[in-house]
């Protein structure tokens, strides 16, 4: 989101720590969220915590016989918690519901909906009626569509046929479509869940990989699953968020736009960028590089705990949509706290992603904790649909910004920015809920300042204010996620 990355790039960016997947025995866990919020606040001492209890009636858990504790109005359900433990620059308490069973399409992580998903609603398993029907009319608290993290993937089938609905969907295409425009972020390291060893279960590496090559776009985190009482602190494992404060608000951005990484080390703080945008972001329209140019690549790294460690940062590239996955295009090592930079690895055009590994050099092989960070993706053809090309004009003196879609495609504006480049540096964003689509041809209109709107079809008022200047205001178009897509001639 444009706001988002503005922020980040005015205002020094602050890592938090936390884990997205926990229980208690409103499913199939210990104890209850209140006793769980407390316990990753003080003893774990984390930045936030998710409770995710299982939705399906095959978990064993109060839930079954008292869906209020998931939703209902009094203290003890889950969300009053959540809501009761957030408390700004603090802890941020958040709570949601585990979709699914592992043989019946894997697990994913549905966050902030109050609405229960109820199994008459949407069967266990059926990915294809949760995420194109469920999911758009069941706002979170915020009413944006929900924050979907895929659980553990790999578990459910070895051949991958059904995992997150595979099979519930006519064609690979529809199914990764549906799937991608819902879920931002995928699970690289799962456990120790209800084993009380220390131990994290293995890094899924190469199904992190996979997913980005079949042209998803997620992020990698680290959880625990928790369903003994330790919250947060089963392992050292963390997931690792980008944000500008510690507000449920900023960590919910930031999930949103992928500012993720899964780390071995409970505190071990990187932040990547690629051509001086944060690890998460898709590159397209004016901002990818021309082809053959080198990637200007850094990530500042700090351990509180050890100042003193090696690194070595592995990047890995490849095609989206490749039939090999992801290989290691250049590494570069350093000794102790501070940055690294890359400045080997070109652009060769086309749709590319690339992410780094960063992996502490231990005397001790088993010691050597590690951490993945969402990739960058460099896509020619942008997040839009295929085929779509925008617009802009302005017309200063009646306050009108006109954008067209001169392409062969439709284009949903769902949270596109409008951005008036000059003086106070204003910015319209079309809402989350919006339906504004623009047909090849069409066009819409966004007025500003006082007096009756005006009549042409499509319009939208930004402001009573007067945004646009009389002296050749330049304007300019972003689109969800902050890349540039048009501009005023």
């Amino acid at each position: 989101m444009l706001v988002l990355a503005l922020a980040l790039a005015t205002q020094t960016p602050q890592v938090f720590f936390g884990n997205l997947h926990s229980h208690t025995s409103y499913s199939d866990g210990s104890s209850v969220p209140e006793a769980a919020y407390t316990h990753a606040r003080d003893v774990a001492r984390v930045d936030f915590l998710a409770i995710t209890e299982h939705n399906h009636p095959q978990a064993q858990g109060r839930l079954r016989t008292d869906p209020t504790l998931y939703n209902g109005p009094h203290s003890a359900s889950l969300r009053s918690a959540a809501q009761r433990f957030t408390e700004a620059g603090r802890f941020v308490a958040l709570y949601g519901q585990e979709f699914s069973t592992i043989g019946s399409g894997n697990h994913g992580n549905v966050f902030e909906v109050p609405a229960l998903i109820d199994p008459a609603d949407v069967p266990n398993g059926d990915w294809s009626r949760l995420l194109t029907s469920w999911i758009p009319a069941h706002r979170d608290d915020d009413g944006r569509e929900a924050l979907i993290l895929l659980n553990h993937p790999s578990i459910s089938d070895s051949d991958n046929d059904v995992e997150y609905g595979r099979d519930d969907f006519a064609g690979f295409d529809a199914w990764r479509d549906a799937l991608d425009a819902r879920a931002e972020l995928i699970n690289i390291i799962n456990g120790p869940s209800h084993q009380p060893t220390f131990n994290p279960g293995s890094a899924s590496e190469g199904e992190f990989r996979r997913y980005l090559n079949l042209g998803f776009h997620l992020a990698p985190t680290a959880d625990q699953d928790n369903h003994l009482e330790n919250w947060g602190n089963a392992a050292d494992t963390r997931t690792g968020v980008i944000a500008t404060e510690l507000t449920r608000a900023a960590i919910l951005e930031a999930l949103r736009e992928r500012r993720v990484y899964a780390t071995e080390d409970r505190n071990l703080r990187i932040i990547g960028r690629v051509n001086g945008q944060l690890m998460g972001t898709r590159i397209t329209g004016a901002q990818l590089p021309a082809n053959g140019a080198a990637l200007s690549i850094t990530v500042d790294i700090a351990d509180d705990d050890e100042p003193a460690v090696g690194y070595r940062v592995q990047v890995f590239a490849d095609d989206i949509g490749g039939i090999e996955e992801a290989e290691v295009v250049a590494t570069a090592t350093r000794d102790g706290d501070g940055t690294v930079t890359i400045s080997t690895v070109t652009y060769s055009g086309g749709a590319q992603y690339l992410y780094l590994k960063i992996t502490q050099l231990a005397d001790d092989q088993d010691a050597r904790a590690r951490a993945w960070t969402a990739p960058v993706w460099l896509e020619p053809g942008g997040p839009s649909v295929a085929g779509a090309q925008l617009t802009l004009t302005v017309d200063e003196q009646a306050e009108r910004a006109m954008i067209t879609n001169i392409g062969t495609a439709p284009v949903n504006l769902r949270r596109f920015a409008l951005v008036s480049t000059v003086g106070a540096n204003q910015r319209f964003t079309f809402p989350d809920n919006n339906n504004i689509t623009l047909a090849p041809g069409q066009a819409i209109t966004v007025t500003s300042g006082p007096g009756a709107p005006n009549t042409l079809p499509q319009t939208i008022r930004w402001t009573t204010a007067r945004i646009w200047s009389n002296d050749g205001d330049p304007g300019e178009l972003y689109d969800a996620a902050g890349n540039l897509v048009a501009r005023t001639p």
